[in-house]
């Protein structure tokens, strides 16, 4: 049987981080699909670094089910992530979501939301981009979210509680469709 598969997109600092940390909580949540990376391991997510050499070496070898390059750095979730539980979360990106629906139609997205000002405010809070790179984030942002506005998400998250409000949103929506 194939497993239900996930799809996590928001932008950065809209707090996907904190509810996927939030999820390894609860013993019944999805499990995370571990992305391979082209940076440092950030102790917030589930990730494994490689460098581009090695990243593409693995491309080429046909171990990605799924591949993107965002904000220069390279992205892949091996294909043997997906079948490591019944229920997957994958942490996507929102450019990337057209090919992965075609790829994968019986993805469910789920999005998180937030207000420009707060995202504006975490992005200069983490301290990674300088004010020009934050102006191109936010601009990417406005781009990629009236793109998914004509998407029906499986579940759409409004951050504007905890983390564990989050996860328990999240949860209910799951269930939901379970019964």
């Amino acid at each position: 049987m194939k497993p239900t598969l996930f799809y996590l997109c928001a932008p950065s600092g809209a707090g996907k981080n904190a509810l996927l940390s939030a999820l390894q909580t609860i013993q019944t949540a999805p499990y995370i699909a571990i992305r391979t990376i082209t940076r440092p391991a950030d102790a917030t997510e589930a990730s494994e670094p490689v460098t581009e050499p090695e990243f593409q070496r693995l491309k080429t070898l046909g171990v990605f089910a799924m591949d993107w390059v965002a904000h220069g750095l390279s992205y892949g979730i091996r294909s043997t992530e997906l079948e490591k539980a019944d229920q997957i979360i994958i942490n996507g990106s929102r450019a990337y979501w057209p090919i992965a629906k075609q790829q994968w139609p019986e993805l469910a997205l789920v999005t998180i939301t937030v207000s420009e000002a707060i995202l504006k405010s975490r992005l200069i809070a983490r301290a990674r981009e300088s004010e020009f790179e934050i102006a191109a984030r936010l601009k990417r942002n406005r781009q990629l979210a009236n793109d998914l506005r004509l998407e029906t998400p499986f579940c759409s998250i409004t951050n504007d509680g905890t983390p564990q409000e989050m996860a328990a949103a999240l949860m209910e929506a799951i269930a939901c469709t379970s019964n």
